[in-house]
């Protein structure tokens, strides 16, 4: 086996900037998968999959909508009015969206933000200006869960995220959401779920989520959010369809229910358009659309978080193209389909092929863009924290790599001197365990290849990891498993 010393990423590679550069850079950015991003554009040599984008997509839309963008006009510079959708865009956006939101989706319940985090945010914001929500409030959300939530709702708004873990089968059940909110000092008060499940990738069942919503609209004063961003990434093998929180039973006939149930989507996930950040915001309740268009005497909240000229110009363009008479964009989400269950059965081959990266994965399940690997068998349960002049590392507050408080000795954190309080964890990931974030960085030293760890995902144990098979080609994604496969085998 190659000396360890062969195999750690080179610092000739970051692009001209110093050690001390890099790890400055790398904490400044709050977001643990913006950090995969980071990385990789300083290491150009790794293959980032767990970053969730998706570029199935680009050549249609580069063929069908980029390279027929006309020039800007005068008008394409101008302010939009209002500034979360003209007219005329959000009738487009509800005529794409009411097949899986519901046909009575109305344009005036559509609120365009920049991007799915600023839908959240600005309704969390506008929960807390009508009375639902106050500073502290707690947010319920089954874990793992998006790490971007805690930014969203945490970071400005000023709630607290709390985590409802799933068991070992990744279920969730109406049980496990109960336990979670009564056993908290405080009761939350909203609840937030993502459907299809970021990062396990599944649908739930229809009739789960009656009897989540039936439970949380009579027997709580629960809001509810639903995270319905993947809402398109649906796999032709899968066998339980996914439904919208706007078409379920509970929330078309239990009274109240539309003034307590919300839903965010955008355009970065099923139509790939990541770096666009383009979002929506959908409700029904009066006074939570007062506050987003600004008819409460304020602002709208979309002015901070615009759904830009530039949004309205490309988008908009989206929108507005017809092939064969019917909508393009609603004629690319039936070839996404395929083109996503084709980059899905290619990861899956070559996982299965590989014979050592067991992933979580049912039969008839949906997996939306990712799969879930177990590689807790890998996992060092000793390892030692990795030196700190492997670098880069980012700091964190008054804790060792091993979870003890650091002794001001610097045994805690590797060789390299450091001022007094600053204790750094290892590459990345200050918020994992240390046996996971030794296997996040043999991995990556080995097989230069990023997965995201499941803690930074809120999972309970070491040892998961997400991998996003659409964000290369299909190609590229086996010859990084592959690579994976070949680490493992060594280790």
């Amino acid at each position: 086996m190659p000396a360890r010393q062969e195999t750690m990423m080179p610092f000739r590679n970051i692009s001209g900037r110093t050690p001390a550069e890099v790890i400055a850079l790398l904490a400044r950015t709050a977001d643990p998968e913006r950090r995969l991003s980071v990385e990789q554009q300083l290491f150009p040599e790794l293959l980032n999959l767990g970053t969730a984008e998706n570029v199935l997509l680009f050549p249609q839309l580069n063929d069908k909508v980029f390279s027929k963008l006309r020039g800007l006009t005068e008008q394409d510079i101008r302010y939009p009015v209002p500034v979360y959708g003209t007219e005329k865009l959000r009738e487009d956006l509800a005529e794409l969206l009411r097949p899986r939101f519901g046909a009575d989706l109305d344009p005036e319940d559509v609120f365009g933000t920049s991007g799915v985090s600023a839908a959240l945010e600005c309704l969390a914001f506008a929960l807390k200006k009508t009375g639902v929500l106050a500073t502290g409030d707690r947010v319920l959300l089954p874990a793992p869960f998006w790490q971007g939530f805690a930014w969203c709702f945490q970071q400005r708004p000023g709630l607290e995220c709390v985590p409802a873990h799933l068991g070992p089968d990744f279920e969730l059940t109406l049980d496990i959401l109960q336990r979670a909110y009564y056993g908290q000092p405080v009761r939350p008060r909203l609840l937030v779920l993502t459907n299809p499940n970021n990062p396990l990738g599944v649908n739930y069942d229809k009739d789960l989520l009656e009897k989540i919503y039936t439970w949380a609209l009579t027997r709580t004063d629960l809001h509810i959010i639903s995270d319905e961003m993947y809402a398109h990434s649906q796999l032709e093998s899968s066998r339980l369809p996914f439904v919208s929180a706007f078409e379920l039973d509970a929330y078309r006939n239990l009274p109240g229910a539309r003034d307590r149930v919300h839903v965010v989507w955008g355009f970065a996930k099923d139509f790939g358009l990541s770096g666009f950040k383009a979002g929506v915001a959908l409700t029904r309740n009066s006074a939570v659309q007062d506050v987003l268009s600004g008819n409460d005497g304020g602002e709208t909240y979309s002015w901070f978080s615009p759904f830009d000229s530039l949004k309205h110009y490309v988008i908009g363009s989206l929108l507005e193209t017809r092939d064969s008479g019917r909508s393009y964009a609603a004629e690319l989400m039936e070839e996404y389909r395929v083109a996503l269950t084709g980059a899905f059965e290619s990861a899956r081959t070559a996982l299965d092929e590989a014979k050592n990266i067991p992933y979580v994965f049912r039969e008839g399940q949906n997996s939306a863009q990712f799969l879930w690997l177990d590689l807790r068998e890998y996992l060092r349960m000793d390892a030692p924290e990795i030196p700190y002049e492997r670098g880069p590392h980012f700091p964190h507050n008054g804790h060792a790599h091993n979870g003890a408080p650091d002794d001001g000795t610097n045994n805690g954190g590797g060789t390299a001197s450091r001022p007094g309080g600053d204790f750094r964890l290892p590459v990345l990931f200050s918020e994992i365990g240390s046996a996971e974030s030794e296997l996040f960085q043999y991995i990556k030293d080995k097989a230069h290849v990023q997965l995201l760890p499941g803690q930074t995902l809120s999972a309970r144990d070491q040892g998961f990891f997400r991998l996003c098979f659409t964000a290369f080609d299909e190609p590229t994604v086996r010859e990084a498993i592959q690579r994976i496969s070949r680490a493992l085998a060594e280790r």
